[in-house]
């Protein structure tokens, strides 16, 4: 794995398909900032070099930023768990719910903040990594960094992961739309030491960021650095008679069809598919903990 070298580079990691072609740009500009304070990077093109395999090796680093959205974050991020190694977003996705997390405004506003972090060695703040474990594949351990959903939000992920990446965050809007002709309730089981659900459900997720989607804030108190997961669940065999509450369900607002809990961990019965960060992760039962303070971020 990378260790830590506060001498060492900083690795920058880009798709050429994120941003809708922008990322490699940001890479760029962001290897040009980091020059001019005499940091030495290293762009790494995501669509050459496998992801499975970076993190995975012993280079030395400073530290390592993402350009990109959710699903590249997902697909890099967790390897940098408990390693003490400073990572930065800058956002180049179609949803970017991590990243709005920052509460930068902007692309430009990330890259000048990760600039600042490396000139000044300032410290990075700890944040919180949601770690599945699937019954069906006990010895594979998932990471997530933002939320795992079954049920609806699964199946809207399906249907957007299939549209084309121009659309940006409209494509979960046109997933909801698609998604919704189809929806049907299921079973699932949510057993927390703080609260227990057995019922049918239309749509699920457990969270430690506050939006999904694009910016749909479905959990308005997630925070992702106080060991705490928010469950967000819509209950229900029937999806008419909870369309009217779709506006507030899309905000997170209270409505008659909502439960929500804060959980410290939890065990998980479904047949439903699961996604995380909005990349498929497993199918079935699973349980779900937190690793606290498990990355450092830089903010």
């Amino acid at each position: 794995m990378m260790t830590f070298d506060p001498d060492g580079i900083v690795r920058i990691v880009f798709h050429p398909s994120a941003g809708r072609g922008a990322g490699q740009q940001r890479a760029e500009n962001l290897a040009s900032s980091l020059h001019a304070i005499n940091v030495e990077s290293e762009i790494v093109d995501a669509s050459v070099v496998s992801m499975e395999t970076t993190g995975t090796n012993t280079v030395a680093c400073r530290g390592f930023v993402v350009v990109g959205g959710d699903g590249l974050i997902h697909r890099v991020l967790p390897r940098f768990v408990s390693t003490g190694i400073p990572v930065g977003i800058v956002p180049a996705g179609s949803g970017n719910d991590l990243w709005r997390m920052l509460a930068h405004q902007n692309q430009q506003e990330s890259i000048e903040r990760i600039v600042s972090h490396f000139m000044h060695r300032r410290e990075a703040m700890k944040v919180d990594v949601l770690e599945l474990k699937f019954e069906n594949d006990p010895g594979h351990i998932r990471l997530a960094l933002g939320a795992v959903s079954w049920g609806a939000e699964a199946q809207i992920n399906a249907a957007a992961n299939e549209l084309p990446r121009q659309l940006g965050a409209f494509r979960y809007v046109v997933g909801l739309i698609f998604a919704l002709p189809r929806l049907k309730s299921f079973h699932s089981s949510v057993i927390a030491p703080e609260f227990s659900f057995d019922g049918p459900a239309l749509a699920a997720s457990i969270a430690n960021i506050r939006s999904l989607g694009g910016g749909i804030r479905l959990f308005p108190s997630a925070d992702f650095t106080d060991g705490v997961l928010e469950l967000s669940m819509v209950r229900g065999k029937n999806v008419l008679p909870v369309l009217p509450s779709i506006g507030k369900i899309l905000r997170g607002a209270a409505h008659r069809w909502k439960i929500s809990n804060r959980l410290s961990s939890a065990h998980v019965e479904t047949q439903q598919d699961s996604f995380a960060d909005g990349e498929y992760v497993g199918t079935g039962n699973f349980d779900v903990r937190v690793l606290t303070g498990a990355i450092e971020l830089i903010s």
